[in-house]
């Protein structure tokens, strides 16, 4: 049954983005936005209200859902859009996200959003460089292969274009563009490099130490989805939707944070022992907005 499960195909989402990526902004504009009466609607008048086109009303309204700032509930004649606790976290602590932990946590929720390119690149896709062709190729066999809903290549290659233009920041010799409006603050994690001189990306480590919270709410959803609270520092490295996967993080990095995390975070149950020959850490379940909260606690 397990291995069933594991082969079911997926219901894929194509377009919901509108070929943008989030830009500066954005969030803030959304989380704003559902201080309205009838929450985040991307219609015509919250288009007016935030200075964006209809197109990109779409845009941010999908962005919102992506990356776990809306919860849909339900009113009484209709759907209403509102914040999530995670939305509410942001908007309480770092409603202009101008804090590195905002965008770590709008990233891991992205990138673990199931039949999604950013879950596939992540997860699946592990070339370290490569070119614009061969990520759209390796794509679309993954979608013919995994997904219920079937789509045409131009589509592949327009969600594949999103990603890039998402996370690919210029390599260091190459001054970016001041004027480049769209550029996405998800660029900032250094993720991911273009050389335009060859036309290439390339996949790097994270320049900047990623924030303490940002490790422990990826290791907390990886919890939640072993349903075990135990996890060995091995799984961190190379299970599905670990640090390893989503914040590019090697070995010795993995080890350092397991460290630091225990010893901070003691009191809230995190621990690393051995067990056996194995290192482990115990972790609680805790969801990222609480994480997020810790965070902002601990740099006062």
């Amino acid at each position: 049954m397990r291995a069933a499960a594991k082969d079911a195909r997926l219901p894929f989402e194509f377009g919901r983005h509108e070929t943008f990526a989030i830009r500066e902004g954005w969030l803030t504009k959304g989380l704003a936005r559902f201080d309205h009466e009838n929450g985040f609607k991307a219609d015509l008048e919250t288009a007016d209200a935030l200075g964006l086109g209809s197109r990109m009303v779409k845009s941010l309204q999908y962005w919102l859902d992506a990356t776990g700032l809306l919860k849909a509930s339900e009113g009484k004649r209709r759907k209403e859009n509102q914040p999530s606790a995670l939305a509410e976290t942001l908007k309480k602590h770092d409603h202009y996200f101008e804090y590195p932990i905002s965008w770590w946590i709008v990233h891991i929720m992205l990138a673990r959003r199931d039949g999604s390119v950013w879950n596939w690149f992540f997860n699946e896709y592990q070339e370290r460089t490569f070119d614009r062709t061969a990520c759209v190729d390796a794509f679309a066999k993954h979608v013919l292969d995994k997904a219920k809903n079937r789509t045409t290549l131009a589509v592949i290659q327009r969600e594949v274009a999103c990603l890039l233009m998402s996370y690919a920041k210029p390599s260091a010799n190459e001054r970016p563009d001041p004027e480049d409006t769209s550029a996405c603050p998800l660029r900032s994690l250094s993720l991911l490099v273009r050389h335009s001189d060859t036309n290439r990306f390339e996949r790097t480590r994270p320049l900047d130490r990623i924030p303490l919270e940002a490790f422990l709410a990826t290791v907390s959803l990886m919890a939640r989805e072993m349903d075990s609270s135990d996890i060995p520092l091995i799984d961190l490295l190379r299970r599905r939707n670990s640090p390893g996967r989503l914040l590019g993080m090697d070995g010795d990095m993995i080890d350092e944070m397991a460290a630091r995390a225990a010893n901070r975070y003691h009191q809230q149950g995190v621990n690393v022992t051995l067990q056996g020959a194995t290192r482990t850490i115990s972790i609680p379940r805790f969801e990222p907005y609480e994480w997020l909260r810790l965070h902002f606690a601990r740099i006062g």
